[in-house]
């Protein structure tokens, strides 16, 4: 919420609030006031949404925000993705974040994770959701123009990568998570590898164009090797 949405960081658009990341310092000295504003808000947003839901509530936190997990139900955290640069200490983070929900007595949940599908986007910034599209020279109307470079599918790498990320937190204890994601209608693949926008995708299935899948049939999207990695994994529910 702080980087998506106006008022809790400075800066008119995504993309001015998305550069503070890039500049450390300057967000560090940001953080106190930021969080201040994100913990007021979710709890007026919390107590209107308990008179109208009985169900379990969380947010799909950024660690710099400091949520207040109190008024909430589950811990929930969005930043869940390994690259080549925090992969040494990226389990170790995992473990930390199950403990934070443990000593509150709260279940834990994986909000977001994935990898695009293309080699050597797993090791590379292309595994962050923020940096995922990077492949791509966007056009008029932030539709894709073309791929800025010669990449090569990778639905093996995406798979692996989730099979991976998938043991990692099953491993450590985590209740939940969320692929990172079904489908990228807007990134069509296409058989001409340099027109192929899907291996920019997160999306477990590869939509298509002009034509039916063939494992759903009145379906325009076929699922990737990733789609029944994921489908195989045995997954426990959150315990009420």
């Amino acid at each position: 919420m702080s980087l998506f949405t106006g008022g809790f960081l400075p800066g008119d658009s995504l993309a001015d609030r998305l550069a503070l990341l890039a500049a450390p310092a300057r967000l560090r000295l940001l953080i106190p006031e930021m969080r201040a504003r994100v913990n007021e808000f979710l709890g007026k947003v919390v107590e209107a949404v308990r008179a109208r839901f009985g169900g379990r509530l969380s947010y799909a936190s950024l660690p710099f925000e400091g949520v207040d997990w109190g008024p909430f139900d589950i811990i929930s955290t969005d930043a869940c993705y390994r690259t080549a640069a925090n992969a040494a200490r990226f389990r170790d983070g995992i473990r930390g974040f199950v403990a934070q929900g443990r000593a509150q007595g709260r279940p834990v949940a994986i909000t977001e994770f994935g990898c695009t599908t293309h080699r050597g986007a797993a090791d590379s910034g292309a595994a962050d959701s923020g940096r995922g599209n990077s492949i791509i020279e966007w056009g008029d109307g932030a539709r894709p123009a073309r791929l800025n470079g010669e990449y090569t599918r990778g639905e093996d790498e995406q798979a692996r990568y989730i099979s991976e990320l998938l043991d990692i937190f099953q491993a450590e204890g985590v209740d939940a998570v969320f692929v990172n994601t079904f489908a990228r209608y807007d990134l069509p693949h296409r058989v001409e590898p340099h027109e192929d926008f899907d291996m920019a995708s997160f999306g477990l299935v590869k939509v298509l164009e002009g034509s039916r899948g063939e494992h759903y049939p009145d379906m325009p999207w076929e699922p990737k090797t990733g789609f029944h990695h994921a489908r195989r994994m045995l997954w426990r529910p959150i315990v009420t």
